[in-house]
């Protein structure tokens, strides 16, 4: 074989293909190669005896050849030769990633039937991920074509630090040029030093190896010409500023233009599309689009604005909220190029389902199959603020079959436990605020600034956006460094000196028509320290006020094991202010403190990312979703018995949650402690974006009813800091008679926070409209029939949504209802967002044989106790799941309705089942005034 060729060639034929390796480019005994495509395994071959490929040129055949891969992995296993050594030497491996078309003379094809080559068409590789924030927009692409002759290699910097925390070695062992067997040889036993390492080599983002990339920040402004949006930075004009305040209502005529929120969008987006096409240089337009949220926007909000774009691609996502987004990044980060090795990693420190780690319990840690951390992001940007606690979990769900296969298929779980937001707390307020103080020191009036309704309003327009210019320079400058620094800021005159380096300039508009504000007699004015601070002093407060109240209600409501926050993720462009962070750092371990939660998280910023993360987070996410296979398919087990690990990511818990404590005033002094509804509590989606949560707790009817919200517990908060939410009136005289005739009130609340009130003549009954599912199969019935006259019937057996996610150790999860839950007149409602639904028996003191009609019916290490079979696989598009008295089975694409009285006092004479519902009375409104683009400042 001639030396002047490359180092390594790929080429398929009609029954397998070829490698061929130049001697020492594998320097060692070739003992298998696997070929991928993205994490999808091609080949896997196995060498017996091994090839020497240090000595000598190596011509392989790879068998068995499945298709041509698109974005081709060579990783070839082989052991360096230590003939002084008595012990072999430990396993190694190389990877090599390829171009389809820079691999060889021949081309790489896949077999047809008839034996002939030909070749195969990958499917479309670029995917994005649209980060459209108040200031600045950003996008995150995945394109699998970004692939280099080059091996992967894990990041230098983070080797030579993750040395320096290795133990010194003992005895020699010769020098390893393989920093992942250094760590491992000089780790046993000291899984902390182990875990440490592997998060200082991971501590650098690896957008090479994942091959993402991601525009350069721009200006969120728009500038809007009759029907031609564009940004700010791309086109000169007017420009209108916050306009992703209208995502909101996608109805309204957006200010200073002639576009609604519906059209204004559209139009943003497509040309949003075409500037990330021209800057990263795609050859086509993107075929996969996700766009990512507030985490406050409601969830019938989102599936408006996704309505409007799913024209701009072939696939349109809207899963990812911005908080989660920069929890992916982390993500990202902690796990590394070699996502295996960055998952053990994880696993040293994380806390087993039990919520201890390690070294608190480590027998129940070490058969632990899932391992979780409590990451709380605090997503801070120009006009919003994000918080949400993320229960960040690692499962192993290899399947059973693999039993403890070399290889591991793993998911990535992200579950929301908490989350919240403002949509008017961020890096604008602070600069709202500094606005006003230098409107007041300049001796501008505030009639000068204010342009909204006003007629010939462009000269106050134009001076707002000049002195709103001014106070964001004096917010970056004054702010930038650990402590706040006084900032001088200067009007220049045509006769006047140049400014000072470091001063911020205010520069006047030009008076062209005479309508301009006369100037202001001073041209200098400073604003100190000590303004500064009390600013952010301010923002501080409110910030870490509801991110406390968000971390303490999620680990109240989903964890209660004494768990607390592990790590705090500070992100958005607001958080590049080092005053701003290490005032949200102190106070917020003050906070956990008084909270009794332990205030020892670590803080995680990355200044590089602060902004861009959140793009790169989500389409990494995305990415890896993709490219996953199913952990079903028949292929999957054969291949992680050879040793080949998959992961993959499960964004099914991504839940809405609401972000406040809702309480019931019992009488004119007191409030009921217990919550109406808590912090964390779940909202159920529906199709379309509704959403809505039911009450924790049954009242007595009463004549007045009255709902108050707290953002934090109530218990932080004297008498008269709490907010009326919602209230409704009845007479005395009615509460008295619906109550004495057995009528309770219920209560239930949407994505919006309106809170309904629901009179109920015993539990609530369902209009169930539709076929019924077929389940003679069932032994028995699904329902039983009342044990005495006037007691409910209840059901047989208990349903799970998907009976192999018991099998992989999601212990927190729980079935959908239980065998003996009373099934009440109305019918039992459930909501199954899975793909199958089974039943599952347990009976303790007798063998349950396996059932004859259950066709998958699966076995436990408790076969005794436990037996699951297939009920029903739910139909596509469909949530609900009814069982009426009668055991009749039926699904739904839509929560079927109540039985409902339009009057409220026919419920006295009503069956058990009835209800009247109201919507309670709420003062929900915008505020005006603390939107800085408004004009009303």
């Amino acid at each position: 074989m001639p030396h002047d060729r490359p180092p390594l060639e790929l080429h398929g034929t009609s029954d397998g293909a070829g490698l061929a390796l130049r001697r020492g480019t594998v320097p060692g005994r070739i003992e298998r190669v696997d070929v991928l495509d993205g994490p999808a395994v091609v080949s896997t071959t196995t060498f017996t005896p091994p090839v020497d490929g240090a000595a000598a040129d190596a011509d392989l055949r790879l068998t068995p050849w499945r298709r041509r891969p698109a974005a081709p992995t060579v990783v070839v296993h082989y052991r360096r030769r230590q003939p002084e050594s008595r012990v072999p030497a430990p396993s190694a491996r190389s990877s090599f990633r390829l171009d389809p078309d820079q691999i060889g003379d021949r081309p790489m094809t896949q077999a047809t039937p008839d034996g002939t080559a030909a070749d195969t068409q990958g499917p479309d590789l670029i995917s994005a991920f649209f980060d459209f924030g108040t200031s600045r927009a950003v996008c995150g692409v995945f394109d699998r074509r970004r692939v280099t002759s080059s091996d992967a290699a894990l990041p230098t910097a983070g080797v030579a630090r993750a040395k320096n925390l290795l133990p010194v070695r003992l005895f020699g062992a010769g020098d390893s040029t393989d920093p992942v067997r250094e760590i491992e040889s000089r780790t046993v036993g000291i899984p902390r030093v182990r875990g440490a390492a592997w998060r200082e080599i991971f501590a650098t983002a690896p957008l090479d190896v994942h091959h993402l990339s991601h525009t350069e920040p721009r200006s969120s402004d728009l500038v809007v010409t009759g029907d031609s949006v564009d940004f700010a930075g791309d086109a000169t004009g007017a420009r209108i500023r916050g306009v992703k305040r209208h995502l909101a209502d996608l109805d309204d005529v957006v200010p200073g233009t002639e576009l609604s929120g519906r059209e204004l969008f559209t139009r943003v987006y497509r040309r949003f599309a075409e500037v990330v096409a021209a800057e990263l240089e795609l050859p086509r337009a993107i075929s996969s689009l996700s766009v990512t949220f507030p985490t406050k926007l409601p969830p019938d909000k989102r599936e408006d604005l996704l309505t409007i774009l799913r024209p701009l691609a072939e696939k349109v996502e809207m899963h990812i909220d911005e908080a989660v987004a920069a929890a992916g990044f982390s993500m990202m980060k902690r796990f590394g190029a070699d996502f295996l090795l960055g998952v053990e990693a994880f696993t040293l420190h994380s806390r087993c389902p039990e919520g201890r780690r390690a070294w608190e319990i480590p027998e129940a840690w070490a058969e632990a199959r899932a391992w979780h951390e409590n990451l709380l992001v605090l997503d801070l940007g120009g006009g919003t603020f994000d918080c949400a606690l993320i229960k960040v979990a690692v499962v192993d769900a290899t399947p059973a079959a693999a039993g403890r296969s070399p290889g591991r298929f793993y998911k990535l779980q992200p579950q929301v436990l908490a989350s919240g937001g403002r949509l008017n707390v961020g890096g604008d307020r602070l600069t709202a605020e500094l606005f006003t103080l230098l409107r007041g020191k300049f001796g501008i009036l505030p009639g000068d600034t204010r342009f909204r309704g006003v007629e010939q309003a462009a000269p106050r327009r134009e001076l707002f956006h000049a002195l709103w210019e001014a106070a964001e320079a004096v917010k970056r400058q004054g702010l930038g460094s650990s402590a706040p620094t006084a900032v001088r800021v200067t009007v220049p005159t045509p006769d006047g000196s140049a400014p000072l380096p470091g001063d911020v300039t205010f520069v006047w508009p030009a008076d062209t028509d005479g309508l301009m504000p006369v100037r202001p007699t001073t041209t200098e004015v400073t604003v100190t320290a000590d303004e500064l601070a009390d600013r952010v002093r301010d923002l501080v407060a409110e910030v870490v006020w509801l991110a406390g109240g968000i971390a303490r209600g999620g680990l109240e409501v989903t964890q209660g094991t004494g768990e607390s926050v592990d790590r705090v993720l500070l992100s958005g462009g607001s958080m590049h202010s080092a005053v701003l962070r290490r005032g949200i750092e102190d106070a917020l371990r003050r906070r956990f403190e008084s909270d009794l939660l332990a205030p020892t998280f670590e803080v995680e910023f990355d200044a590089e990312f602060a902004k861009t993360g959140t793009a790169v987070g989500g389409v990494y996410l995305d990415a890896v979703a993709d490219l996953s296979p199913d952990a079903d398919d028949a292929e999957i087990v054969p291949e992680l018995l050879r040793g080949i690990s998959y992961l993959d990511v499960d964004a099914s818990r991504l839940h809405v949650n609401l972000a406040a404590d809702f309480h019931l005033r019992l009488s004119p002094q007191k409030v009921d402690p217990d919550p109406l509804f808590r912090r964390g509590q779940r909202l159920e989606l529906e199709p379309g974006g509704q959403a809505y949560a039911e009450g924790l707790i049954t009242y007595s009817v009463r004549a007045v009813f009255a709902v108050h919200r707290f953002d934090v517990a109530m218990d932080e908060l004297g008498s008269s800091d709490d907010a009326l939410w919602a209230t409704t009136l009845m007479l005395r005289e009615e509460a008295d008679q619906l109550a004495a005739a057995g009528v309770h009130a219920r209560f239930e609340i949407n994505q919006e926070e309106r809170v309904t009130l629901l009179l109920c003549k015993g539990d609530p009954g369902w209009h169930l409209e539709g076929p019924a599912v077929d389940t003679t199969h069932v032994d028995g019935g699904l329902v039983a029939p009342p044990a005495r006259d006037g007691e409910p019937a209840t059901l047989r057996y208990t349903l799970h949504q998907d009976v192999y996610q018991v099998g992989v150790g999601l212990r927190e999860r729980e079935p959908l209802a239980f065998a003996g839950d009373p099934v009440p007149p109305g019918g039992l409602l459930l909501n199954v967002p899975s793909r199958r639904t089974t039943l599952y028996w347990e009976l303790p003191d007798a063998e349950v044989p396996a059932p004859a009609y259950a066709e998958h019916a699966e076995q436990s290490e408790d076969a005794a106790r436990r037996t699951y079979g297939t009920l029903a696989d739910v139909p596509q598009g469909h949530v609900w799941m009814s069982l009426d008295e009668t055991g009749a089975l039926r699904f739904h694409s839509k929560r079927p309705g109540r039985r409902t009285k339009d009057r409220l006092m026919d419920l006295i004479d009503a069956d058990p089942g009835w209800v009247f519902e109201e919507e309670m009375k709420s003062g929900l409104t915008y505020d005006e005034s603390k939107d800085p683009f408004s004009g009303t400042l």
